[in-house]
């Protein structure tokens, strides 16, 4: 299991990624955050942009094909997607997020 982070350009870019990931049973939960600042190193100049954070729970064996379709859907406007390792999750959510995702 992982903790998926996605950095989004707005609110309604954040709704319509939980909104499908949801539906398509590749994301059992999320954290939706308000406007968070984001800096970055970009061609050797620090940026600050407004970010929403998408953190949701999900499969490690999901993650390739999330990365595929958020890329499908947003190829000119592709938010920062990274994920974080579950070391430990209570039994009863571990099954909970087995059973409902997408079988891999």
């Amino acid at each position: 299991m992982i903790l998926l982070h996605i950095s989004c350009n707005s609110h309604e870019q954040a709704n319509s990624i939980v909104d499908f990931l949801i539906d398509e049973k590749l994301m059992i939960d999320a954290l939706v955050s308000d406007s968070m600042l984001f800096k970055q190193l970009n061609l050797g100049k620090k940026e600050s942009l407004h970010q929403v954070l998408i953190m949701g729970t999900t499969k490690a064996l999901l993650f390739k094909l999330i990365t595929q379709k958020i890329k499908a859907k947003y190829p000119d406007n592709m938010p920062l997607i990274y994920a974080t390792p579950i070391v430990y999750m209570e039994e009863e959510q571990t099954k909970h997020l087995q059973d409902e995702l997408k079988k891999v």
